[in-house]
C-alpha cells in the first residue's frame, strides 16, 4: 500500500508542541464504502523507555473516494508527560511516526518529516532536525529557573486559598445545623447528594456548603484522594518486606478469575507471604479501614498485583522496590482504551497519571504489546507477552468435561441440541447508561427462522441489568445467564457464539467455535469506540448487520471458521496452558 504524510506545522511552546498533519493512503481496494481508519502514532524513545501516542484524526476528516484515502489531523501534546519512568533524569529522546491502515503498519516510517512550518521559542526544548525524524533536548536550567518563579506565585496562590479556606471552617457548625434541618424537610438537600446514607449525606452537605462558600472544590472525592495520600505519606516510612505479595481486586470480591490460576502456582512456597485485598467500591466510598488496609499493602509490600483499572493506586509514588504488575482482564487487543483514546470522549488525559504506574503488564501475545504500550501510556518493554492466566482452563480436558456434565444435569433439556451463546456487549459509555436494544434479539423472530434443534443461552454484560424477554413457550430451550456461570465456562457446551465486539472472540477462537457478528451498528461503533486492528479484515467470522442475514447465517451454516486460525496465531503466541507459570515466574523476576 502506497502513502503520502504531509507535515503541515510544528510549533513548540513552552511544554507544548502542536503538530498538524495530512496524508493519504492509495490502492485499489479503498472505496466509499470503506471501513478501515487510518492511524496515525506519534512515536517518541529516549535511552530508556518509549511512548506511543496516537495524533487526533476525527471521523469528519478522512474521505474514502475510489482508490484513496485522505485524511487530516492537529493535536497539541505536553512534551513534559511524555515519560514515566525516566521523568527526573530528564534525557534527550527521538520523535517519530508511526502508520497504519488495513493491514498495512509501518513503525518509524522513513519519510522527510520536516514541516512547512516550524516554530519554537527554545526556552524548555531544543529541535533538531534529522529527516525522517526529530532529536529533542530538554533545556534543564531554563525549566529550573521557571520552575522557581513558578513555585512563588504558586505558594501565595495557595496561601490565600487557604485563608479563604479557614475563614469557611468557621461556619461549619452553621452548615451542620442546616444540614441536620433537610431531614425535617425545612429546608431541601442538592439533589447530587444521593447517599441513602444520612451521616454520609450530612458530611456530603457541609463539603458541599464549604466548596461554596470558601471557592475551592471540595468534594467526597477530593477528600479521600487527600486521606490516601496522607495515610500512605504515614507509612511510607515502613520497610518493603521481601516476600511479601498483595493481590488487590478493584472488580471482584472473591479469588477468581487471573488471581486464581497464579495464586494456585504460588500458594504451596511457604516463604512468601501472599495477601488478598477486595473492594469493588469507588474510592469515594472506601471506609477508613480500607484505605489503611490499602496504603498498609502498598507501604510494604514487594509487589502489588492488579486485575483491573484501580485509580486509587495511581495517586500514589510506590517506592522504586515495590513492583506493580497489571494482569489486565481481558485477552487480546480489541476495542481501543486509555491513551489510544485521546482527545476522544471517555479518553485519558495525556497528564493523567492513570495506568502509567505499571511495571509490566501481561498480555496473551506479541502483537498486543504496541497496542497495551499505547493504552496503558507505559514503554513497549513494559508489556510482557506470558499469556492471560485464565485461559489455562481451555487446555484442561478433565475440568471442561467435569463441567459439561454438571451443566446438562442442570438443564436436561439443552442435551443434544445445537447450542447458541448469545453474548453481545453493552452500548452506552459507563455502568450508569449501559443498555442493549433487546427488541433486535427477538426470540420469537429467531426461533420462527430457526428448527427446534437449537437452544439458545443468554449471556449479557454485567452493566447490563435488564431482562431479556423470552416468551413462556421458550423457556425449555432458552435461558440468561447473564447474573451467574463465568462466560468461559458456557464456551465449553456452545456450538456457535453470536456476539458484536466483545473479547469472548479471543476465548471462543481456543476452542474453535464457529462466530458470528451481528454488528447492526458496526460504522457509528468504528466512528466511537474503534478497534485496534481492522474489523471486517481480521474478526473471525461472518459479519452481519441485520437479524435477517444472522439468521440466514446460522440456517446456512455460513460461519466463514477459515478465519479463526489466523486470528487466534495473532493473539495467542503460547498454546500450552502455561500462562499461569509464566506470570509466576515474572512475579519471582520482581521478587529478587
Amino acid at each position: 500500500m502506497q502513502y503520502n504524510l504531509n507535515i503541515n506545522y510544528i510549533n513548540v511552546e513552552k511544554q507544548d508542541m502542536t503538530v498538524s498533519i495530512t496524508g493519504e493512503f492509495i490502492d485499489e481496494s479503498i472505496n466509499s464504502r470503506f471501513l478501515s481508519t487510518p492511524k496515525v502514532i506519534l512515536y517518541f524513545e529516549n535511552e530508556q523507555e518509549d511512548r506511543r501516542i496516537p495524533l487526533v484524526i476525527k471521523m469528519e476528516n478522512i474521505t474514502y473516494i475510489s482508490g484513496k484515502c485522505m485524511f487530516s489531523g492537529t493535536y497539541t501534546y505536553r512534551l513534559d508527560c511524555l515519560f514515566w519512568k525516566t521523568r527526573g533524569k530528564n534525557l534527550p529522546f527521538d520523535f517519530y511516526f508511526n502508520l497504519s491502515f488495513a493491514d498495512f503498519y509501518e513503525e518509524k516510517v522513513k519519510i522527510d518529516i520536516t514541516p512547512k512550518e516550524f516554530s519554537q521559542d527554545k526556552k524548555f526544548y531544543i529541535f533538531e532536525d534529522c529527516g525522517d525524524h526529530y532529536h529533542i533536548t530538554k533545556r534543564i536550567e531554563k525549566i529550573k529557573r521557571t520552575a522557581r518563579f513558578s513555585s512563588i506565585t504558586t505558594k501565595l496562590d495557595g496561601l490565600f486559598k487557604v485563608i479563604c479556606l479557614l475563614c469557611s471552617l468557621g461556619l461549619v457548625p452553621i452548615f451542620v445545623i442546616e444540614g441536620l434541618l433537610t431531614f425535617t424537610g425545612f429546608t431541601s438537600m442538592p439533589k447530587k447528594i444521593e447517599s441513602e446514607n444520612k451521616l454520609a449525606r450530612l458530611f456530603s452537605y457541609v463539603l458541599y456548603r464549604l466548596s461554596s462558600t470558601s471557592r475551592e472544590h471540595i468534594t467526597m472525592d477530593k477528600f479521600k484522594r487527600g486521606l490516601i495520600r496522607f495515610k500512605y505519606k504515614m507509612k511510607k516510612h515502613k520497610k518493603v518486606q521481601p516476600n511479601k505479595i498483595t493481590f488487590y481486586s478493584a472488580r471482584r470480591e472473591e479469588i477468581s478469575g487471573n488471581f486464581e490460576f497464579v495464586y494456585n502456582k504460588l500458594k504451596d512456597d511457604k516463604n512468601l507471604d501472599i495477601n488478598f485485598l477486595f473492594n469493588t467500591k469507588s474510592f469515594r466510598y472506601m471506609t477508613k479501614k480500607e484505605i489503611d488496609d490499602f496504603t498498609e499493602a502498598c507501604a510494604t509490600s514487594k509487589v502489588i498485583i492488579l486485575d483491573e483499572y484501580t485509580p486509587q493506586i495511581h495517586l500514589l509514588d510506590l517506592k522504586p522496590e515495590t513492583k506493580l504488575i497489571q494482569l489486565w482482564h481481558a485477552c487480546g487487543a480489541f476495542k481501543t482504551f486509555g491513551f489510544t483514546r485521546i482527545g476522544k470522549p471517555k479518553g485519558s488525559p495525556q497528564p493523567t497519571r492513570n495506568h502509567r504506574s505499571y511495571d509490566y503488564v501481561t498480555v496473551s501475545s506479541e502483537y498486543c504489546k504496541k497496542c497495551h504500550s499505547e493504552g496503558f501510556g507505559i514503554a513497549t518493554k513494559n508489556v510482557v507477552p506470558t499469556g492471560i492466566a485464565r485461559t489455562d482452563i481451555f487446555f484442561d480436558e478433565e475440568y471442561k468435561n467435569n463441567f459439561r456434565k454438571s451443566f446438562f444435569e442442570k438443564y436436561p433439556n439443552f442435551k443434544g441440541k445445537k447450542i447458541i451463546l448469545f453474548a453481545p456487549t453493552f452500548r452506552g459509555n459507563l455502568k450508569a447508561d449501559a443498555n442493549y436494544p433487546m427488541e433486535l434479539f427477538d426470540i420469537n423472530d429467531v426461533y420462527d427462522s430457526l428448527s427446534d434443534d437449537y437452544a439458545i443461552i443468554i449471556k449479557h454484560h454485567p452493566f447490563i441489568q435488564e431482562k431479556h424477554p423470552i416468551p413462556a413457550e421458550y423457556k425449555d430451550r432458552v435461558i440468561d445467564l447473564s447474573e451467574n456461570t463465568e462466560i468461559n465456562d458456557l464456551l465449553f457446551v456452545s456450538d456457535l457464539v453470536i456476539t458484536d465486539y466483545s473479547s469472548l472472540v479471543f476465548e471462543s477462537s481456543l476452542l474453535d467455535i464457529p462466530m458470528l457478528f451481528y454488528a447492526y451498528d458496526l460504522q457509528s461503533y468504528i466512528k466511537s469506540r474503534d478497534f485496534y486492528f481492522d474489523f471486517k479484515l481480521y474478526i473471525p467470522g461472518k459479519i452481519c448487520t441485520s437479524l435477517y442475514t444472522l439468521l440466514e447465517a446460522i440456517k446456512n451454516e455460513d460461519f466463514e471458521t477459515e478465519k479463526i486460525e489466523r486470528f487466534r496465531n495473532m493473539f495467542f503466541d503460547d498454546l500450552d496452558g502455561n500462562s499461569s507459570q509464566r506470570i509466576a515466574d515474572l512475579i519471582y523476576k520482581c521478587l529478587e
